[in-house]
C-alpha cells in the first residue's frame, strides 16, 4: 500500500496515524502470505524422493484449495505438466493466469526465497474445459485430454500418461434450494460430486501410469452418524431391480441440501475404495482426503446462515483455503500419501489456528463403515455405469 507524501500535510494526525498503521497491517499480511507459501513449497519440494517431472489433472481448480493446490504445485513440480480443469474456456484460461503468475510481483520478480527453483514455463499449464452438470462435456473433456496427452508423447519422443488426478470439483447448493436436476435426468449435486469424477476415472483409466494416483476430495461430512446410502432406496426398486432416474437423494429421503452433499461425499469415499481394488492391475492408487471446514473456498458460494454460523460458533474449526490447499497437493505428489491404496486422510478440526504442521498432523483415519462395505461400494459403482452409460463397466479384477 502507497502512502501520497505530498498530500499528507493536508491531513489530520489522527488519519494520517490511521492510514500508516493500516499500511503496516496490509504489508504485513502480504509478508506473512509470502513466507508462507515458501513454507508450503519447501514442504512439498521435501516430500518426495523422485524428483522427475509428472503429468497432474486437477478438476476444481478456479477457486478455494484447488487453486490454492495448482499454485503450490506448479512452483514445487516446475517441470511437470498441470492440467487446470475448470467449467468454462474463459474460467480455464484464467486459472492458468493466476497460477502463472503466482510467483511474480508486480515488478516481475520472484516472490519466493531465492532458494526456490526458477520460474516454470507457463507452456507446462494446460486450460481444459469440463462441466461437471452435463456428461456430454465430461465425455469432450475425456477426449481432449487424450488428444493433449498424444500430442504431448509425439513432442517428446515418449509415452505420456496421467501420473496424478485429482478429482476435486464439486458443488454445495444453498439452505433453502430444491432438488435440481441436469439435462442428463441427474439431481446436481450428485451429479457433480460423484457420478461426474466417477465418469471422468472410467475414460481415463487406461492412461494412467504405473506408480500413478486418483486423489478424491471427500468431506468429514461423509463420516456423520445420519449420513447413509439407505439400502439405496431412493435409486433401486427393489422389487424390479430397476436403476431409476431423477430420484431426489440415493437414501430415500426428500431432499435436503446439506445431507445430499454428506451422502455425495460418502460416495466419494465408497468410490476411491473400489476404484484402488481396480487400479491396483495398472500397479497404481486411489486416495481420498478431508481438507476440513473451509467456509472462505468457492464451495460456500451460495452458502449464507450456515457460513455466518461457522464464523460465528465455528470458529475454532475452521481452516483456510491455503491449508486445505496444502492438503490436496499434499495428497497428489508425496510418497508418503502414495504407499497405500485406499486410505482416507484427514487433520484434526482448527488444527492449522493451533500451529498445525503438514504432514505432521495429517493421518489416516476410518471411515463410514457403509463406504468400508464391499457391497455397498460394487452396488454403488454398478449404479454409477448405468446413469453414466459406461457400457463395459470395469471390474475389480481388472
Amino acid at each position: 500500500m502507497r502512502i501520497d507524501k505530498g498530500r499528507i500535510h493536508t491531513l489530520p494526525v489522527v488519519v494520517v496515524i490511521v492510514i500508516y498503521h493500516v499500511a503496516l497491517v496490509h504489508n504485513f499480511f502480504i509478508v506473512s502470505a509470502m513466507k508462507e507459501m515458501e513454507e508450503s513449497v519447501r514442504m512439498l519440494a521435501s516430500c518426495r524422493s523422485e524428483q522427475r517431472p509428472l503429468t497432474i489433472v486437477v478438476t476444481g481448480c478456479t477457486s478455494g484449495i484447488g487453486l490454492e493446490a495448482c499454485k503450490l504445485l506448479y512452483m514445487a513440480c516446475p517441470n511437470s505438466r498441470l492440467f487446470l480443469v475448470a467449467r468454462s474456456r474463459e474460467k480455464a484460461l484464467q486459472v492458468v493466469d493466476d497460477v502463472a503468475s503466482t510467483m511474480l510481483n508486480e515488478n516481475g520478480v520472484s516472490n519466493t526465497s531465492r532458494n526456490c527453483q526458477a520460474q516454470p514455463p507457463k507452456r507446462r499449464l494446460f486450460p481444459m474445459v469440463c462441466d461437471h452438470s452435463s456428461f456430454d462435456s465430461v465425455r469432450e473433456f475425456c477426449q481432449e485430454l487424450k488428444h493433449q496427452l498424444h500430442a504431448e508423447s509425439q513432442r517428446e519422443g515418449q509415452h505420456v500418461g496421467i501420473d496424478v488426478l485429482c478429482l476435486n470439483a464439486a458443488i454445495f447448493l444453498g439452505e433453502d434450494a430444491t432438488a435440481q436436476y441436469t439435462n442428463d435426468n441427474l439431481e446436481l449435486t450428485m451429479q457433480t460430486n460423484h457420478f461426474a469424477p466417477f465418469l471422468i476415472a472410467n475414460h481415463l483409466f487406461n492412461y494412467i501410469n504405473p506408480g500413478a494416483r486418483v486423489v478424491v476430495t471427500s468431506s468429514g461430512l461423509h463420516s456423520l452418524p445420519s449420513t447413509s446410502f439407505g439400502n439405496f432406496e431412493g435409486i433401486i426398486d427393489h422389487e424390479t431391480g430397476k436403476i431409476q432416474e431423477r430420484f431426489q437423494m440415493i437414501d430415500g429421503s426428500s431432499f435436503d441440501h446439506k445431507q445430499c452433499y454428506a451422502i455425495s461425499k460418502l460416495c466419494n469415499v465408497a468410490f476411491c475404495l473400489a476404484l484402488n481394488r481396480r487400479l491396483q492391475s495398472r500397479n497404481a492408487k486411489a486416495v481420498c482426503f478431508t481438507p476440513g471446514l473451509i467456509p472462505s473456498s468457492g464451495l460456500f458460494r451460495h452458502q449464507k446462515r450456515w457460513h455466518e454460523t461457522c464464523l460465528k460458533q465455528g470458529a475454532a474449526m475452521v481452516e483456510t483455503a491455503l491449508w486445505g490447499g496444502r492438503i490436496l497437493a499434499w495428497m497428489a505428489i508425496s510418497d508418503k500419501a502414495g504407499m497405500e491404496g485406499g486410505c482416507y486422510w484427514r487433520a484434526p478440526f482448527g488444527i492449522s489456528q493451533r500451529g498445525g504442521k503438514i504432514p505432521d498432523d495429517l493421518f489416516s483415519a476410518p471411515v463410514n463403515d457403509e463406504a468400508k462395505e464391499i457391497k455397498n461400494q460394487e452396488v454403488l459403482w454398478e449404479i454409477s455405469a448405468a446413469l453414466t452409460g459406461i457400457s463395459s463397466p470395469l471390474s475389480a479384477g481388472n
